[in-house]
């Protein structure tokens, strides 16, 4: 277990595209990363799915690092963030809104698999790492930011729309 008080930057930027594809015969939803110079519009089948493309859009994939001990948080499993102002009690981003405070900015770390249904998300070391980073810089004792992995978002039915996704 590490001691140090970590002061994080990002590291290994990769500028592209999130692509977001939806399976139009069962409804589920995938994400992924692309480096290609064009984002990519494919139609396919894989196994029971007929994958479609929903949507590009411009994105940046990094890593966390270390600057004092060289830790390097791996946040492949992330596809984006989104700042999210929910306020409503039935989602879990809302109650932690209300718990954290007004001041608080929530970040939800999204992953590929946004209808879980792998059972994967974004690692704790992740959402931990996140959070340090955008609390690292802050001056005032007032303001705090925090980040939640999306299974937390996607514990209650849907995100308000209010909560506009960076991307999404």
């Amino acid at each position: 277990m590490s001691t140090c008080a970590h002061s994080w930057s990002m590291t290994d930027i990769r500028n592209g595209y999130l692509v977001v594809e939806g399976c139009y015969h069962c409804g589920a939803r995938s994400s992924f990363f692309s480096t290609e110079p064009v984002v990519p519009i494919d139609e396919y089948r894989e196994g029971p799915h007929f994958w479609e493309h929903l949507g590009g859009y411009q994105a940046v994939n990094f890593n966390l690092r270390c600057d004092d001990c060289g830790e390097t948080v791996d946040l492949r499993d992330m596809m984006g963030l989104m700042l999210s102002t929910c306020d409503d009690p039935r989602c879990e981003v809302g109650r932690l809104s209300a718990e954290l405070g007004k001041k608080t900015s929530i970040y939800v770390a999204l992953c590929a698999d946004s209808s879980h249904a792998k059972g994967t998300c974004v690692s704790d070391a992740g959402v931990k790492a996140l959070t340090e980073y955008f609390n690292q810089r802050l001056h005032s004792r007032e303001g705090r930011s925090s980040s939640c992995p999306a299974r937390c978002a996607t514990a209650s039915t849907a995100v308000p729309a209010s909560s506009s996704p960076i991307p999404a």
